[in-house]
């Protein structure tokens, strides 16, 4: 009995310990990676390093200065992309969609960073399509094309170009989310073009064409919207702010509009062919608050109270914008610690 007591206690004991040093599921520190063309030991190209990480759960990949001419297929979940800053790492393609269609049957590829997986974080980076300036063309052209199922995006202190239409294009239609900060934006038509939520704030958008800047599609639910607050937006002259195909909502906060811009209101484009047009469930929802301009265009002027922009910015507009399901400011500031104790230099986040 005394015997049967002692290996019943030891393996209590022997339980206990093993519960203890094993730590609970998604508390694991997530596994770091080098990409660096000089360093021996790492990998020296961005997409080695992203299909070497696929056997851990969560991954940051930290790439050194220089200039990477690749394209990048991102399929996994919970990655982190973090260069030295957008002016030392660059990630740079050429490709047209159009090119691309002629010998594929869908856009995965067609961009420079294709992103198939959620939870993705790309900082300190810049991201350019340069076919349209070897070329000479506004046609649409990607730097970054988010898929059917991948959301929760972050770009934080990033530079996103493409020479023409759609330059980011995150388009999940159902739950996408996505937050940007601290970014540039350059492209032509719909170069700045969610489907789902997303929430822009600390940005400049400079458009290269006579055409709209922003694009929304919130078809699939009432509460979806692209937010753009604190911001600068420049271009062409007489480009255009935004418009949008399917049901869509806007709101602008405290943004700054150069003398360029057109006298043209957000719009929803509609066709001389009545069967292309998309129904328009929820009505026209294009709302501004503080705005500044040099042309005082009315369309632009604040349509919501100050108590309604109270509302939606206390305690914080991301809490609105997200509904408290998502935190991307914590997910960025988790990120920053996770990488100070790494042999790399990295410009510090704006938080």
């Amino acid at each position: 009995m005394k015997k049967r007591f002692l290996l019943y206690f030891c393996l209590l004991i022997t339980y206990f310990g093993l519960q203890a040093a094993t730590p609970p599921i998604g508390s694991e520190p997530s596994k770091v990676l080098y990409v660096d063309k000089t360093r021996p030991s790492a990998f020296k190209t961005i997409q080695a390093a992203i299909d070497a990480s696929s056997q851990f759960k969560s991954a940051i990949i930290l790439i050194g200065p220089g200039l990477y001419q690749e394209k990048l297929y991102i399929t996994r979940n919970n990655l982190s992309l973090v260069g030295s800053s957008l002016s030392d790492t660059r990630i740079e393609y050429a490709q047209l969609r159009n090119n691309w269609r002629e010998q594929h049957d869908s856009d995965w590829g067609a961009a420079v960073i294709n992103i198939a997986g959620s939870d993705i974080n790309i900082v300190n980076l810049t991201v350019t399509n340069n076919y349209g300036r070897l070329h000479n063309t506004h046609d649409h052209q990607f730097a970054i094309r988010g898929f059917e199922n991948a959301t929760r995006i972050i770009l934080h202190q990033c530079d996103i170009s493409a020479d023409g239409a759609d330059t980011l294009s995150l388009w999940n239609k159902d739950n996408g989310l996505y937050y940007h900060s601290y970014c540039s934006f350059t492209g032509a038509t719909d170069m700045v073009c969610p489907r789902g939520t997303a929430l822009i704030e600390h940005s400049t958008f400079f458009n290269l064409k006579q055409t709209a800047t922003l694009w929304h599609d919130g078809e699939r639910d009432p509460e979806q919207k692209l937010v753009v607050a604190n911001s600068t937006f420049d271009g062409v002259k007489n480009f255009w702010l935004g418009r949008h195909h399917y049901d869509a909502q806007f709101y602008l906060f405290n943004n700054q509009f150069s003398k360029n811009l057109a006298d043209k209101a957000i719009f929803k484009k509609t066709y001389k062919d009545a069967s292309r047009n998309r129904n328009n469930y929820y009505g026209d929802r294009y709302y501004f608050y503080a705005n500044q301009s040099p042309m005082d265009f009315p369309w632009l002027a604040t349509n919501i109270t100050q108590a309604q922009h109270t509302q939606f910015t206390e305690p914080s507009l991301e809490q609105w914008v997200f509904k408290n399901n998502w935190q991307p400011s914590k997910v960025l500031s988790e990120l920053q610690q996770e990488i100070q104790n790494q042999q790399f230099k990295s410009k510090p986040f704006t938080l």
